[in-house]
This record gives structure tokens, C-alpha cells and sequence, in this order.
């Protein structure tokens, strides 16, 4: 069993046979105790606190100026989510001029059950009569705008009533959606869903 040792606060620890496991700092030159630094006590008058005061406004400005980048995203992100919840009012209507209109060209449009749909595809199914929308929610949506491109990911809460047999089917899918900025427009480029 090890000897244990105790050592004053100004001393450095010296033993011969304990030498390799200990670390002589004295021996080796380290001056430790000069490193040691002393609390100081700081004094504060009324002239440096009113100064201190004053310069509260400058850097609420300079900080406004920093954040002209944040609301220019927030002001992207505002326009996507209005394209976003007119998407969903555009399937529950089955509007196909609205939803053409709201689809970049080169839309793929993936449904959870593996199925992919170009832009004629999509459009022609999702208002083809053969079922319709009775409710579609989209809920806790997230979008981050990464330069002229939007992700949305929500959680989608719809039923359906086909219309060959009244039959009601509930979905409930987590969706990511990719919208792509073209000119001033924000347009839907990819949507994926998978089942909960």
C-alpha cells in the first residue's frame, strides 16, 4: 500500500522515493507559485456606469443591424408557409389549377407508400374524384430557408372519403417537403411522406 502524503500550499512536492510518481515542478525550474493569481476587487463609479449606460443604445443598434439578414429569412420563411398552407387548402379542394400552380415543373412527389408522381401525375390524381379530402392538417411545421431553397416537415392529420364506397380512410404521415425560390415565386420541388 502507498504512503499518502500531505503537503503545505507553498510547498512543492519533494520526496526522493517518490519521484516517478509525483511531478517535481521545483526541481524542474516551473515557478507555480508566481502563476497563482489573487482575486481583485473591481470598483465601479457613478462615471463609468453612466458611460456604461449610454452605450446600451449603440449596441442595440449594431445589434438590429446584425439580425437585417435574420428578417430578411423570416420574411422567406413567411412566404413559404403562406405557400405551404395554400397547398393544403389546394388538395383539400381538389383544385388542380391551384396545385399546378403551386409545383415547379420538375416536382417529385412521393407518397408513403412508395409510389412516385411526376407534375401531370400528381395533379391528375390528386383531383381525379375518385376520393376526396375531407380534412388535412398540417402540424407542428417546421421551414428553414437555406438560400433559395425552403425544408418543411410537419405532421400531416387527414382523413379521406372515397367516393366508390363512402369508405373513410384516416392518414397520419410525417411529410418533408422541398420548396425551390425561382425568381420571386417559391415553388414545390419534392415532397416525401412516411407512415407513423
Amino acid at each position: 500500500m502507498r504512503d499518502t502524503y500531505q503537503y503545505a500550499f507553498n510547498r512543492a512536492m519533494t520526496h526522493v522515493h517518490d519521484r516517478h510518481v509525483t511531478l517535481d515542478k521545483a526541481a524542474r525550474g516551473c515557478n507555480t507559485r508566481s502563476k497563482i493569481k489573487k482575486e481583485e476587487t473591481m470598483t465601479i463609479n457613478r462615471r463609468d456606469l453612466a458611460l456604461s449606460t449610454l452605450a446600451l443604445p449603440a449596441l442595440a443598434v449594431s445589434a438590429l443591424a446584425l439580425t437585417s439578414p435574420a428578417l430578411a429569412a423570416s420574411a422567406d420563411e413567411e412566404a413559404v408557409a403562406k405557400k405551404v398552407e395554400a397547398f393544403r387548402l389546394a388538395q383539400i379542394a381538389a383544385d388542380p389549377k391551384a396545385l399546378g400552380a403551386l409545383c415547379a415543373d420538375e416536382v417529385s412527389y412521393s407518397h408513403s407508400n412508395g409510389r412516385v408522381e411526376d407534375k401531370a401525375t400528381f395533379v391528375t390524381n390528386a383531383t381525379d374524384g375518385k376520393s376526396k379530402f375531407l380534412s388535412i392538417e398540417y402540424q407542428d411545421p417546421t421551414i428553414k430557408v437555406v438560400g433559395p431553397a425552403a425544408i418543411v416537415r410537419f405532421h400531416w392529420v387527414a382523413e379521406q372519403e372515397m367516393a366508390a364506397d363512402g369508405k373513410k380512410v384516416p392518414t397520419n404521415l410525417h411529410i418533408l417537403m422541398n420548396w425551390q425560390k425561382q425568381g420571386d415565386d417559391w415553388k414545390l420541388l419534392s415532397r416525401a411522406a412516411t407512415k407513423l
